[in-house]
């Protein structure tokens, strides 16, 4: 009976809480590699460091744009597989069902000629995207709001190229005991620190010139700031002067 119940909430169509400003909001995404500086997590030396971005903004309204999936489903499929039959199935909702409100690549709002940047930091494992409801909300107040998933940090990342990264338990400080999570956690948060910047770096460069041009000129990055959940919320005290 339980498993019955738990099954039919899994199946169950939802709606994110609409976002209460008066901006309509948009969602894009971009993956971006540092040439530069090579991934101390990843199993093979020489691997560089990467991010996927996920970024909400003040958008134009339009009726005929395509609402973003809350998760792409190469995201959900990855995740299904690597969650267990008992997460996936039963104690977590499908995914599929859960309908966000940001179009996908709508252009950016004409009423103001830029917008401050809000760094999101999801904490632990964490997909970026289980902060939708938060980002939709800043966005429509106004914010341009850039969050990223990293390989080997988050639980599951799916890259262009369909290549699924996984992070191992041995990167997961609730896995160990106190003092080896604590050496854990002193190790991770420089690089959580260092993919920040890195990412804060990609937004100047993509102010300068977006390959789409939707975002050109659009990101005040005079005012940027920052916040995070847990382990990200340590990671933004860490970054911000």
């Amino acid at each position: 009976m339980l498993l019955a119940l738990l099954w039919r909430e899994h199946k169950t169509r939802i709606t994110l809480p609409e976002p209460t400003g008066h901006f309509a909001v948009g969602r894009t995404t971009y993956t971006w590699v540092n040439d530069t500086q090579t991934d101390e997590l990843a199993p093979s030396s020489g691997a560089k460091q990467e991010v996927v971005v996920w970024i909400w903004y003040p958008s134009v309204a339009t009726k005929s744009a395509a609402l973003a999936e809350y998760l792409p489903a190469a995201w959900r499929l990855a995740l299904a597989q690597h969650s267990g039959v008992l997460m996936s199935q039963f104690l977590t909702r499908d995914l599929s069902l859960v309908q966000a409100h940001s179009t996908s690549d709508p252009d950016v709002s004409p009423e103001q000629r830029s917008y401050s940047v809000v760094i999101m930091r999801a904490g632990g494992g964490a997909l970026t995207t289980d902060f939708t409801t938060l980002a939709e909300d800043l966005a429509s107040h106004g914010y341009i709001v850039v969050g990223f998933d990293a390989p080997y940090r988050t639980f599951v990342v799916v890259l262009p190229d369909n290549r699924v990264v996984i992070r191992p338990p041995t990167n997961d400080p609730e896995n160990l005991q106190a003092d080896q999570a604590n050496r854990l956690i002193n190790r991770l948060l420089p690089m959580w620190t260092s993919d920040t910047a890195f990412v804060v770096t990609q937004l100047g460069h993509l102010n300068a010139a977006d390959p789409s041009g939707k975002l050109t000129g659009r990101l005040d990055m005079q005012r940027l700031g920052m916040f995070g959940h847990s382990f990200g919320g340590a990671t933004a005290l860490q970054f911000l002067p």
